[in-house]
């Protein structure tokens, strides 16, 4: 249960209309205590899951809209589908066609009497790493390797773990006036790794890996709109990392490479910036207590890819897929040569209400 597959296959457009049957019949299923709640004639209007790759939870809400019994003039439900705590699953497609995107809990239910019509719920939630997100306990890890310590803290909470392992050996790791979740956050960003949770499993991952696009969307066929910005002001032309070790009592200092580019495109924002009058001053200096050069080269290098993915932003809606999903990469094409480039997938926000089936999605690119 709960189980979120991020894939790296590429569909054929073809193949996922012929598997979703041509699209013409969207539906959901709202799973609580092991039930279908649709199918236990509760009216559910309107269903949105949004998915993020960053240090944020994914969430939905979805209405109720027969929830009042106005005869004995209360909500049905509340104390036992719909409470808050409860955990749930949402899977959304076509037909008899779906897939898991969501595994969480029931953080909010709205109350909403109207002054005309009959009174509504709307319930909210968010995915199990709202939990991780609690409590700010000191502790303190010795002898371990960041990826160890992520798996240790991984286990309280989901069963399952897509972990890239870090070599080093920390002799003591502590956690001050954090969450476990802002933890394994600073840790990913230390470590050079894309952190976030998927359903029931927690990533852990070397960013920029698995480049294979989910799908291809193209402008005038399924890609229904786009827009997109390209945007110097976060780039650099290079990122200086200095320390200090303390038993040789000499500064350590590590400097970025080059950028690990996404796409067809040649020109990353560090080319950008080089071409600049004055462009090779445009660096960026970072202190930290790094003893080494070789933690201090992997803070640099994930510091700059991190800044160089700020270049280029954009955002689509497409007809409703629930293999698009934040952490994957998405194919753009009808776009001109510039612009058909694939993309790192940042959000989507996937919505089934008397509309239809709908996906709005944010994408990242590092080079132009």
């Amino acid at each position: 249960m709960g189980k979120v597959d991020l894939g790296k296959k590429k569909f054929e457009f073809d193949a996922l209309e012929t598997l979703y049957r041509n699209f013409i019949a969207p539906t959901f299923e709202i799973i609580i205590d092991g039930t279908n709640i649709v199918k236990q004639s509760i009216a559910v209007s309107t269903v949105n899951v949004n998915m993020r790759a960053d240090a944020t939870a994914d969430s939905f809400t979805f209405s109720v809209v027969n929830a009042y019994d106005v005869v004995k003039r209360e909500f049905q439900w509340v104390d036992t589908y719909l409470a808050v705590g409860k955990y749930v699953e949402i899977k959304m497609g076509y037909t008899d066609k779906l897939q898991t995107l969501l595994y969480g809990l029931i953080t909010e239910v709205s109350y909403d009497y109207p002054n005309t019509g009959v009174p509504t719920l709307k319930v909210s939630g968010l995915d199990i790493s709202f939990l991780m997100m609690k409590g700010k306990i000191w502790h303190s890890y010795q002898k371990m390797a960041y990826s160890k310590i992520v798996g240790i803290i991984s286990k309280k909470y989901l069963p399952n773990i897509v972990m890239d392992a870090t070599e080093k050996v920390h002799d003591n790791v502590s956690k001050f006036d954090m969450s476990d979740y802002h933890f394994i956050k600073w840790m990913a960003e230390e470590s050079n790794r894309d952190f976030f949770v998927l359903g029931n499993t927690l990533y852990f991952r070397e960013p920029l890996k698995e480049k294979v696009p989910v799908t291809t969307l193209t402008f005038g066929k399924n890609l229904k709109s786009y827009n997109t910005t390209m945007n110097l002001s976060a780039q650099v032309t290079e990122v200086i990392v200095r320390g200090y070790d303390i038993d040789k009592r000499e500064v350590v200092e590590a400097k970025s490479g080059s950028v690990d580019i996404l796409g067809g495109n040649s020109k990353t924002g560090k080319d950008v910036m080089k071409a600049l009058p004055s462009g090779e001053n445009m660096k960026e200096y970072i202190y930290t207590a790094m003893d080494n050069v070789a933690d201090a080269k992997k803070k640099a290098d994930a510091v700059m890819n991190q800044r160089s993915m700020e270049l280029v932003s954009g955002s689509g809606t497409s007809i409703g897929l629930p293999e698009l999903q934040a952490g994957r990469y998405l194919e753009l094409a009808g776009l001109g040569s510039k612009l058909n480039q694939v993309m790192y997938i940042k959000s989507v926000s996937h919505t089934i209400n008397n509309s239809g089936y709908a996906c709005s999605f944010m994408v990242g690119g590092n080079a132009i």
